[in-house]
């Protein structure tokens, strides 16, 4: 894609609304008596239903054969599939603390990533909100709080843990690798690229079903109605703005944005189920926005002037 067609401030907003959404996955998979898989499968089927649909009512299905799948589509649906259901199973094994610590190393090996492979510049502003926002990260998850000698670090392992932990380690990996090929095949619509990823995405998740034998048998109609809207908001909305941003946004751009989704997570948490807030966490929160805005005030006030300045040339 060529730099006319970046749009930094759709991609920005693309960024901030994923996580933002993404931040809801925990107050609704509370409400859904189901494995992860199971909750996994739900969003991938209900963003390729909707964007087949979506397609369809603006008569563009025509495109789905206009632009041909490559190995990135493929694989970016496949990881984006196969990243989160192993996320949520690992929250079932694990700490919590360590699945998310394991997760959000994701949009790091995306930047290193698309560093060596695709030849994104890394600005010191960008390593540096980088930086911020993964401090913010480990304080807000408590996995970094402050003592009085200094700090102490929580994360641990175990025997008991050891599946868990490994699930989450595959969850970030894949989710890196699916931020990374998701900045390949850039020319191709959103919508286009969104279909695809959902569909790979729930083949991916089909094929871990022949190992986790998911039941539904437990499932209530409270149940299956959460099911649908976790479907709805955090795998047609939230997803769809994800493939979104990384068309418009580097590697690591869209990893300082990508944080945010701790500081909602916890929001919500106080909100709703009235939990706890230490002072680490809100210093947490606070280093993930402050690394969050500095890189997006930076990247589109910097471009403009970059623009401005080539004008005037």
């Amino acid at each position: 894609m060529s730099d006319s067609t970046i749009n930094k401030n759709i991609g920005f907003s693309a960024a901030f609304g994923a996580a933002t959404l993404m931040g809801f996955v925990g107050f609704f998979a509370r409400h859904i008596n189901a494995q992860g898989d199971v909750i996994a499968f739900s969003r991938m089927l209900c963003g390729a239903i909707l964007f087949f649909f979506i397609l369809m009512y603006l008569g563009r299905l025509s495109d789905l054969k206009k632009y041909k799948l490559s190995p990135a589509m493929v694989c970016s649906g496949f990881f984006m599939g196969t990243c989160l259901s192993a996320y949520v199973a690992a929250t079932q094994l694990t700490s919590i603390a360590n699945a998310v610590f394991f997760i959000y190393i994701g949009p790091i090996i995306s930047t290193v990533l698309a560093i060596i492979f695709l030849k994104e510049k890394l600005k010191p502003v960008t390593l540096l909100s980088i930086a911020l926002v993964f401090m913010g990260m480990l304080m807000i998850i408590n996995l970094v709080t402050v003592t009085d000698g200094g700090l102490s670090i929580g994360m641990s392992f175990s025997k008991e843990t050891f599946v868990g932990d490994m699930l989450a380690l595959a969850s970030g990996v894949g989710y890196g690798l699916f931020l990374f090929f998701g900045r390949y095949r850039t020319e191709v619509p959103g919508d286009v690229r969104s279909f695809w990823n959902f569909v790979f995405a729930l083949a991916g998740i089909c094929m871990l079903f022949l190992f986790t034998n998911p039941t539904v048998s437990q499932m209530t109609a409270s149940d299956w109605i959460w099911w649908l809207a976790i479907g709805v908001v955090c795998g047609f909305g939230a997803l769809s703005l994800c493939t979104i941003a990384t068309r418009h946004l580097q590697a690591a751009e869209f990893a300082c944005v990508s944080y945010w989704e701790c500081v909602v997570a916890s929001i919500i948490g106080i909100l709703v189920f009235s939990e706890p807030l230490s002072a680490e966490q809100m210093i947490g929160g606070g280093l993930i926005i402050a690394g969050g805005c500095s890189e997006t005030i930076y990247s589109l006030f910097g471009r403009r002037k970059a623009v401005s300045a080539s004008a005037q040339v």
